[in-house]
């Protein structure tokens, strides 16, 4: 087996590091209470660290902010105007607005070295359209009302207090608390446990603000496994990865939220962060094997980029946050050849191009029931007779631990199935004859009718096999056979994911050898559910696989081909998506960012790759509204920005189909990206150097 074709990353690595200075987490500014118990219980001490009150083990207590029912908004709408720009160009943008008297602001990209210009302040986005309006009449195309974080001055005379499960209330300092356990965690009610240091402090709106001061590689412990869990990419050198990107963005952001009180928040705005909750064996050990390493460029921490899930190819920054960025170019999620293990049938196996035939009770039956050789059109195609079924039937009958008897050559066929593996003795009692003048034609012969309505009711026979003229064929009555033994031994199919050395990664489980048995029977399975016999197929590493378990070695093998084809980022639900709108929908929607009366149409310019660059929407009254980057998911509402779209129906009628495929930005490391690469055998060195091209691992002083 040839290995990973990636070339290899050099790791010029520096003398240990200087410590990283902790990291300051905000985990909620919203709330204006907090009900919370410590560790081996511990202290509330004021935030220079003097007690102010003592808690015991497992006690709570409620920190509550007399806000007197008054707090002031956290955020307010703002128009940006355009799309992120260098500085010289937004300065440039910001004069042209005063000279229309429109003054206006910049805000940093966090992500990106450009800028966003923003006018107006508002309560409610209904109040910028009239702003909309007159910038639209100016010329303006790329306009988009953004929620923007609204500041205030700190609020003066309220009160901080800590209720007691006794009910008694004690005045706190108002500069707020640091909660101090004698333990190791701080639980915060409906959110969670947390290591390090916990503050609760009244913020400038009128609420509370919890930030989580830590070190940054317990930090990771909280954070790897929210992005990029193991129990989703059980693979180590995708976390890996994922844990160097994750430490790498930590540094490269330290003080993105300085304003708020804190330097990152703990969704997915910034890296979504779960605490001491979050934490799992497979991403701690990532974080440790990988302790110190950042993702540098020029010898910087490099802003490292990462999403769900890139839909075949992420984009370069500047098609989404502007500016320029070498180590953040396009770059492809499929292999250049992928990786395949070939699998052949130990039987030989019908290979006609359609089998429309093939199930999984009859293939369950070929790998211990039936001879193979019934597989086949042909065969399946003839009529069925008590000669043929009796082997069958007295295995199966064996196999079931019932007391072997003669199958019947009484008509229906079914029925005589169904008594020799014993259903007659449950119909007494279960089945009425009400029920059967429901389901069965009226010159039904009346000792078979209860049975008969029995197999109907449990979806074992067909109702319309009763009042069929011709006998069954044989695969009408094993299709009938392998559905009573479903019923009366339910199939519990063994499921996994190829590895590289030709083992398997259970589902809910780790890798382990699949033994196979030299009389395989080999199959495929379609995004449809169908079944196909192979003789032989190359299947690719990390695709599923299905088999029946039978104490042994497999008998039965089916290769599920991806619905989601090739690409390394084929392991998620999002690889693909449809989403569909009304009319009312679709224009609810758009509203909520622009002022438009109606859509006369969307059009859309597409890169190579199937990504929406640019998006115009002519409204009914024929202005154009033109949308870029980020905007353009968020003004459709859609996860990423690699789709296409029919328009089907007229006027209020109208409906809009969009197929598209990923979830996020498009820019960096793909996560599921990364573990595809891992199946197939890149290091984690490989998998940050093909997302971030040209970057380097080092130890960061």
């Amino acid at each position: 087996m040839k290995p990973f074709l990636v070339p290899a990353l050099v790791l010029p690595l520096v003398s240990a590091p200087a410590a990283q200075p902790p990291l300051k987490i905000g985990l909620d500014t919203q709330a204006t209470e907090w009900i919370v118990s410590l560790e081996g219980g511990g202290q509330i001490c004021d935030r220079a660290g003097k007690p102010v009150l003592r808690l015991a083990p497992d006690e709570k207590v409620r920190i509550w902010w007399d806000s007197r029912g008054v707090s002031d908004p956290t955020s307010e709408y703002r128009i940006q105007v355009g799309r992120p720009l260098g500085a010289d160009d937004a300065a440039a943008l910001m004069a042209h607005l005063r000279k229309l008297g429109e003054p206006s602001d910049r805000v940093k990209v966090p992500d990106a070295d450009t800028w966003r210009v923003l006018v107006g302040h508002f309560p409610e986005a209904v109040k910028a359209e009239p702003l909309l309006q007159k910038l639209q009449d100016l010329g303006f195309e790329e306009l988009w009302v953004a929620t923007e974080s609204r500041s205030a001055q700190p609020r003066k005379g309220r009160a901080l207090y800590a209720v007691t499960e006794r009910y008694e209330r004690r005045a706190l300092p108002l500069g707020g608390v640091w909660l101090k356990p004698a333990g190791e965690l701080t639980s915060l009610n409906g959110k969670g446990r947390y290591r390090g240091k916990v503050e609760i402090f009244p913020n400038a709106q009128g609420r509370l603000t919890v930030v989580n001061t830590l070190d940054l590689e317990t930090y990771l412990r909280g954070v790897v496994p929210k992005e990029m869990g193991a129990w989703e990419f059980p693979s180590l050198e995708a976390l890996k990865a994922q844990a160097v990107a994750a430490r790498t963005y930590a540094v490269a952001n330290r003080g993105k939220r300085a304003a708020d009180g804190f330097d990152m928040g703990d969704t997915v705005a910034d890296q979504v962060y779960g605490g001491r909750d979050g934490e799992q064996a497979l991403t701690d050990r990532a974080i440790q094997e990988t302790e110190g390493l950042f993702a540098t460029y020029g010898g910087k921490p490099i802003l490292a980029l990462f999403m769900a899930n890139c839909g075949g190819h992420t984009v370069d920054v500047s098609e989404v946050f502007g500016g320029d960025a070498p180590y953040l170019k396009a770059a492809t999620c499929y292999p250049a050849k992928p990786l395949t293990l070939p699998f052949a049938s130990g039987v030989s196996v019908t290979t006609e191009a359609q089998q429309p035939w093939l199930t999984w009770d009859l293939l369950r039956l070929a790998a211990d029931i039936v001879p193979v050789d019934w597989l086949s059109g042909e065969r399946l195609a003839r009529p069925a007779t008590a000669d043929d079924l009796a082997a069958p039937v007295l295995a199966l009958q064996r196999r079931l631990g019932l007391e072997p008897a003669p199958l019947s050559r009484q008509r229906p066929l079914m029925l005589a199935l169904a008594r020799a593996l014993g259903l007659e003795q449950v119909v007494a009692g279960q089945e009425r004859p009400q029920d059967a003048a429901y389901f069965l034609p009226s010159e039904f012969p009346a000792a078979d009718r209860l049975l008969a309505t029995f197999l109907t009711r449990r979806g074992l026979v067909p109702a319309a096999a009763w009042a069929a003229p011709e006998p069954p064929t044989l695969r009408q009555a094993l299709a009938a056979l392998g559905r009573i033994w479903q019923d009366l031994e339910p199939l519990a199919l063994g499921e996994g994911s190829l590895l590289m050395d030709r083992q398997v990664r259970r589902k809910r489980g780790g890798p382990e050898p699949l033994a196979l048995s030299p009389r395989l029977l080999l199959a495929e399975e379609a995004p449809d559910g169908s079944l196909r016999l192979v003789p032989k197929a190359d299947i690719q590493v990390g695709d599923r696989l299905k088999w029946i378990p039978d104490g042994g070695p497999a008998a039965v093998l089916v290769r599920r081909l991806d619905p989601d084809g090739a690409a390394w980022d084929r392991y998620s639900p999002t690889a693909h998506w449809r989403v569909e709108y009304t009319e009312a929908d679709l224009l609810a929607l758009v509203r909520k960012r622009m002022k438009v009366p109606g859509i006369r149409e969307l059009r859309a310019q597409h890169n190579q790759e199937g990504r929406v660059l640019d998006l115009t929407l002519v409204d009914t009254q024929g202005a154009v509204h033109r949308v870029r980057g980020m905007h353009i998911r968020g003004l459709l509402g859609l996860k990423d920005n690699v789709f296409r779209f029919l328009t089907l129906g007229q006027g209020t009628q109208r409906r809009w189909v969009f197929y598209g495929r990923g979830w996020g930005h498009g820019v960096g490391l793909c996560q599921t990206g990364a573990y595809g690469m891992a199946l197939e055998g890149a290091t984690f060195q490989q998998i940050l150097q093909h997302y971030y091209p040209g970057t380097e691992l080092r130890k960061v002083d």
